[in-house]
């Protein structure tokens, strides 16, 4: 059922397959739409599972002004101060499992520490993800400096989308030690635990002084799940996973189709 049509205050939207397209690129109508919705007084902001440097310029095509969400919810920033309002950090003991893991079986594996990315080698894949989201990986000698305790997160990327042996190791202590979330259909994430981007959500309207009421969440696949359960209208972009579409209150149109802007235009805007 369709909700009652009142403008919102706030909209938090994901990236990956929600706000841009397959080239990355977010359109011209979505742009419009946003800085139409932050001139009537709207605030925008994003939530991914990126890094600072992989989002700083889509903030800034989109005049952000506020903190966002990163690391599907292991840190929020406000990427114009620097400062750092929020952030999780894996337990050494989920870290060394993970590099053990690695050395038992071949998996493209990226672990997220101190704002720089590290790999064992870096691969075709990781090209690609580097590529896609234009970071630069970094080649360890050794793992070892990893087990300080300052990593984020750990993306696995599979292409074959067989998680088994990741899932052999991390499942048992989901929700103990870590969690697991599928942010793509070929990504993997092992998160700190409690870690979600509904969980940042939460921290951070209650932060800016907003009600939970008065906010838009938009995405696209299972990482955005607890995002869309917590705001006051949950959407989900019709290329979504059916999961997440099932929970959403609204299902806009594609990410090809300007699924932000039609979200704004029909929710935000003051007639």
């Amino acid at each position: 059922m369709t909700p009652t049509v009142r403008p919102y205050r706030m909209v938090v939207t994901d990236i990956d397959g929600t706000l841009v397209d397959l080239e990355q690129m977010i359109s011209e109508r979505n742009m419009a739409m946003i800085h139409t919705f932050q001139q009537q007084g709207g605030i925008v902001t994003l939530a991914t599972g990126r890094m600072e440097d992989a989002v700083q310029h889509f903030a800034e095509e989109l005049d952000i002004r506020h903190p966002v969400i990163l690391y599907n919810g292991g840190k929020i920033v406000d990427l114009i101060t620097g400062e750092c309002l929020f952030e999780a950090k894996l337990t050494v003991e989920v870290v060394r499992q993970a590099i053990q893991l690695q050395q038992n079986v071949t998996l493209d594996m990226i672990f997220y520490s101190e704002r720089k990315l590290w790999v064992k080698e870096i691969t075709p894949i990781i090209s690609t993800y580097m590529k896609k989201d234009r970071v630069q990986c970094l080649e360890w000698d050794s793992p070892d400096f990893l087990l300080k305790g300052n990593v984020n997160k750990i993306l696995i990327i599979r292409e074959e989308q067989d998680f088994t042996a990741v899932l052999d190791v991390f499942l048992p202590v989901t929700g103990i030690e870590c969690e697991l979330v599928h942010s793509e259909s070929t990504y993997l994430e092992i998160l700190p635990q409690a870690v979600s981007k509904g969980h940042a959500l939460k921290l951070l309207v209650a932060q800016m002084g907003i009600e939970m009421q008065d906010v838009i969440a938009i995405g696209d696949n299972l990482n955005d799940l607890e995002m869309i359960r917590e705001a006051g209208l949950g959407v989900a972009v019709d290329n979504a996973h059916p999961k997440l579409k099932v929970e959403a209150q609204y299902i806009a149109k594609s990410h090809l189709n300007h699924a932000v802007a039609e979200v704004i235009e029909k929710y935000c805007l003051q007639k």
